[in-house]
């Protein structure tokens, strides 16, 4: 049950209040006819009809005017589509700054001074671009392609953040990546929870919330690392055992120079993407970026059933009706009771 007006609620306790010190202030008898109390048993119940009668209209009364509504119907959209997690890596690696000139002009910036130029002494410094900066370029460019796709976002240091589940609302998604670059992370941890490590990772993360709420038939999980951490052989093997039994493919979008050639801190990551069927893409260039994600589109989408609202009934008139049927037993309990002096 769900309220309009939930504030009003509050005079329930009020209620309840005055109500038990107005009974501190009587005692109850029998019958209204003192004469006769003297060979009858007192009726603790029937003497306490007329306050219970009384403190149930009151409360009945503000929850009336509370105005509560009840769930009737949802309404269902169906459509064909996928559903997508993106990864958002936030560690402290994460805030190196960028030294590929790509990848800073990718950011919408440079962080290198052109030759046989000096810049004003009175003019702040050109704000440097850190790894976060292209990852949360690219997000922005990815994000508005997915349209008729669900999709979620969570972000990771050495323990995984959920910031929104699947969802066909991608403007809020891109209002939540603007806070990106200004995240300040610790370690990295790709293969949580695994042996001595309790903590989940973004992709077991993304394995299990895919389980809750997943539907669609192709299922993509999108990285955005430097990808600076390593994963045990034998969690990789765990891992690809769960991402095939769930049509999942994992996408890299690397970050950094290690991306861009033969990398070992990037090997074991790049390996995971590479054998769930999926790739890594080096975020070089806005076409690099574009040419990668336009190969999920061609992933197979399924028709899924989503709910969109719900519709609620107004339940005033019902409660109302109960408050004054609990206003007539007390009027009539009151002409078999007599209060105390």
């Amino acid at each position: 049950m769900n309220f309009i007006a939930p504030l009003l609620l509050v005079l329930v306790p009020v209620a309840l209040v005055l109500l038990y010190l107005h009974v501190r202030k009587s005692r109850a008898f029998g019958h209204s006819q003192v004469s006769t109390q003297k060979d009858l048993r007192t009726f603790s119940l029937i003497g306490k009809l007329p306050i219970f009668a009384f403190g149930a209209l009151l409360i009945l009364l503000i929850v009336a005017l509370a105005r509560p509504v009840v769930p009737e119907m949802k309404q269902y959209q169906t459509m064909e589509t996928r559903d997508i997690y993106v990864a958002v890596d936030i560690s402290g690696s994460m805030t190196s700054e960028v030294t590929d000139p790509n990848q800073a002009a990718l950011a919408g910036t440079t962080n290198t001074q052109p030759s046989g130029t000096t810049a004003p002494t009175t003019a702040e410094p050109p704000k440097k671009v850190n790894r976060l900066d292209v990852a949360q370029k690219a997000i922005d460019m990815f994000v508005p392609l997915r349209k008729g796709d669900r999709v979620g976002l969570l972000y990771f240091d050495d323990e995984a953040y959920m910031s929104w589940p699947l969802t066909t609302d991608l403007d809020i998604l891109l209002k939540y990546n603007k806070r990106t670059s200004g995240y300040r992370g610790g370690g990295t941890n790709f293969q949580g929870p695994w042996k001595n490590e309790s903590n989940y990772g973004p992709i077991q993360t993304a394995i299990d919330n895919f389980d809750d709420l997943g539907q669609a038939k192709s299922k993509v999980l999108i990285m955005v690392t430097d990808g600076e951490a390593t994963i045990d052989p034998d969690r990789m093997t765990d891992l690809l055992e769960q991402t095939k039994a769930r049509n999942m493919r994992i996408y890299v979008v690397g970050i950094g120079e290690g991306w861009t050639g033969a990398s070992t801190s990037t090997g074991d990551l790049r390996k995971l993407a590479e054998s769930t069927g999926g790739k890594v893409i080096g975020a070089g260039t806005q076409a690099e970026i574009l040419a990668g994600m336009a190969e999920i589109n061609n992933l197979e989408k399924s028709r899924v059933e989503i709910a969109q609202s719900t519709s609620f009934k107004d339940i005033f008139g019902i409660v109302l009706l109960i408050a004054i049927a609990f206003g007539v037993i007390y009027q009539l309990s009151e002409v078999f009771v007599r209060k105390g002096v």
